[in-house]
């Protein structure tokens, strides 16, 4: 009996905080990796946070990121009250800021990039990671400037064939294996579908993309 009456002094004795109210924000939004700070609080009858025993809280809308509107639906011994809840919410990533200017042409290395951990929301949305550069083969297609954020839009695309390449159309069955000279009529990578034409019989065919401006045909 008296463990029963200490606890039930505890509840009634705490209150909510803003620490409650963001930590609530947090797993509503699924983001518990996030920083979550409560801006304003708009709270019905003058009454103040501390005054209620606990709140739900619902997104307002779809936004993952950044400046989110709430509607919290606080009580107090039984009765509901409805206020709002505005608060910003990000996550830190870690970006490649170029340590010097890196020419057109040249292969991205992560020794030339200093990776800062930034708010997500004040970064550009293509920005390539460290595990990005470290596994792919990637070339600049313009220069990036020293301090500058490495994007997916800096880098050239691995194209294997480009429209009016001079390629050669293969017919390998196995059994037959025939060789004609072609003419590109799409870009593709590697193992894409490309049109061509046979500069034999003039007639358009489509075949895999392969590297050194070969085109499988079946």
């Amino acid at each position: 009996m008296f463990l029963g009456e200490i606890f039930m002094s505890i509840f009634l004795i705490t209150k909510l905080t803003y620490q409650d109210v963001e930590n609530i924000i947090k797993g509503v939004s699924d983001c518990e990796d996030c920083e979550v700070k409560v801006l304003s609080l708009h709270i019905p009858l003058k009454m103040k946070l501390e005054d209620f025993d606990s709140v739900q809280i619902v997104p307002r809308d779809s936004k993952a990121l950044g400046r989110k509107v709430f509607t919290a639906y606080f009580q107090k011994e039984g009765k509901n009250f409805t206020g709002t809840v505005f608060a910003f919410i990000d996550r830190k990533v870690m970006i490649p800021v170029a340590k010097r200017r890196i020419e057109k042409g040249e292969r991205v290395d992560g020794k030339d990039f200093e990776f800062k951990e930034v708010y997500s929301t004040l970064t550009p949305s293509d920005f390539l990671s460290k595990e990005d550069i470290e596994q792919g083969e990637l070339y600049l297609k313009v220069p990036v400037g020293k301090g500058e954020v490495l994007r997916k839009t800096h880098i050239r695309e691995d194209i294997a064939i480009r429209k009016g390449d001079r390629v050669k159309i293969v017919l390998n069955s196995g059994i037959i294996y025939i060789e004609f000279p072609g003419l590109a009529l799409s870009n593709a990578k590697e193992g894409e579908i490309i049109k061509v034409r046979n500069m034999s019989s003039n007639k358009i065919v489509y075949g895999v993309a392969r590297r050194d401006k070969v085109v499988e045909v079946k």
